[in-house]
């Protein structure tokens, strides 16, 4: 196996594990959010990953339904 095919494979699998993992919430909100409002900035990584978890407290989930 080739460098090239190597650094491929290495890259593919990064992003695979960045999804699984939600590590990548953060650039899917960017994206997102320059698609929709591109008349002004995102949450900085730090208030969206606040505003995350404020959420994820206040609007728990019993797993039923």
């Amino acid at each position: 196996m080739n460098m090239a095919a190597i650094r491929t494979t290495w890259h593919e699998f990064r992003a695979f594990w960045r999804d699984l993992t939600g590590e990548n919430a953060y650039d899917r909100y960017v994206e997102r959010h320059w698609r929709n409002h591109p008349d002004h900035e995102p949450m900085s990584e730090r208030e969206f990953w606040r505003a995350r978890d404020d959420f994820n407290e206040t609007h728990q989930s019993t797993g039923c339904c």
